[in-house]
């Protein structure tokens, strides 16, 4: 029988393969770990197993899944040593239109895995109006409910309305701008009684 020697470079591989492997494994106390993207933020859900218990817990957010800081504290004992305890909190302020990372650490017992979810939703700001500058085509997000309905008129650097779009569905509106010259503009959308305003360049 003969053996082969393997290379430092398949070495490092193989290491970092059985890392990454065991990073993404859930912790042992944890039956159940999940996010769920709601309306105007993000809930994170979990379930410490029965017999396991913790001191204390904290919720902890990152916006690129390495540095984290913490956003929610329990105090006190938890889990449970008989039965299964679920947990629960909705975050009110996550980044926005962003991938968002959550874990929690349990006490002095390690930190659950680290799970992530895509919020494409205004939360702090009235309104997002992305590419600016635009081409052809942009899209306007407003912070409104999905149910608002919305008036946005165009007018151009002179002050001349020159696009009204009646009756559209919020929160996102995709506009199509290639029968606009290029230059400076100024929008207002118009929902009920709340009116947003903005700006944006046409290239």
């Amino acid at each position: 029988m003969s053996f082969r020697m393997l290379s430092p470079s398949l070495l490092t591989g193989l290491f970092l393969a059985v890392t990454t492997v065991a990073s993404a494994q859930e912790h042992p106390f944890l039956a159940d770990h999940q996010l769920t993207e709601l309306e105007g933020g993000i809930r994170i859900d979990w379930t410490i197993l029965g017999g396991s218990t913790c001191d204390g817990q904290e919720v902890e957010r990152s916006n690129d899944g390495l540095s984290f800081s913490a956003v929610h504290r329990i105090d006190g004992p938890c889990g449970d040593p008989f039965i299964p305890r679920s947990y629960g909190w909705f975050d009110p302020a996550p980044p926005e239109f962003s991938t968002v990372f959550y874990r929690v650490k349990l006490g002095f017992d390690g930190y659950s895995s680290v799970k992530s979810v895509r919020f494409d939703q205004l939360v702090i700001s009235d309104q997002l109006f992305f590419p600016n500058p635009a081409n052809d085509q942009a899209t306007l997000v407003l912070n409104l409910p999905a149910s608002a309905s919305v008036d946005l008129l165009v007018f151009d650097a002179q002050g001349q309305e020159v696009w009204e779009l009646k009756n559209n569905s919020g929160p996102h509106i995709s506009l199509v701008l290639a029968a606009l010259p290029a230059g400076l503009y100024t929008w207002l959308a118009v929902s009920n009684e709340q009116r947003i305003t903005g700006r944006f360049v046409k290239v």
